[in-house]
């Protein structure tokens, strides 16, 4: 069951980005219009196709944030927070979104409360995508990491730039392989 440290932090993440995409929407560009359409939809239950089983055997996840276009099959942006749970879990999670989704999920952002420090404000962000690397079998979908910072976490600042990287398109980060 998730503590009030988790869940508390999920609200002012949403909070942050729902606030960014209804700046974003006044605006009369392409992405507002995208924005437009962007919702949250909370933990709500994604069901992805599994490879060789009947159509229909799927695999449930709940991430703990979710914001999906209204025209998308799954939600563009998943984020999950692990306060108590293992910082490990969160990449196998990102792999499972991105590759089970065949990278209709565009991005999946995980935050990294640090656990068991009174008063500590620390917190590892990571954001994992897919990439499209050719190989000598022919093209394979990876997923790799492009950001992992541990930074002294003040919410609204930092969780605002990842709003707007992830409604406007802005330049990418670094990208760094991923390593299971």
């Amino acid at each position: 069951m998730p503590t009030g440290v988790h869940e508390l932090f999920i609200d002012g993440v949403e909070d942050a980005i729902r606030s960014q995409l209804k700046a974003i929407r006044k605006g009369s560009d392409k992405a507002a219009l995208f924005a437009q359409k962007v919702r949250a939809a909370r933990s709500t239950e994604i069901y992805f196709p599994v490879d060789g089983a009947s159509l229909t055997k799927k695999s449930k996840h709940e991430p703990d944030a979710s914001f999906w276009h209204t025209d998308a099959r799954y939600p563009g942006v998943i984020i999950e927070v692990a306060y108590s749970q293992k910082k490990r879990r969160l990449s196998r999670l990102a792999e499972d979104y991105l590759l089970d989704s065949n990278a209709s999920v565009q991005a999946v952002v995980g935050l990294d409360i640090e656990y068991g420090k009174k008063g500590s404000r620390k917190a590892t962000v990571s954001v994992w995508r897919t990439q499209v690397v050719s190989t000598a079998d022919g093209d394979e979908l990876r997923v790799v990491q492009e950001v992992a910072d541990e930074v002294r976490f003040f919410p609204k600042c930092y969780i605002v730039f990842f709003a707007l990287t992830f409604s406007t398109g802005l330049p990418r980060r670094r990208r760094k392989s991923y390593r299971s």
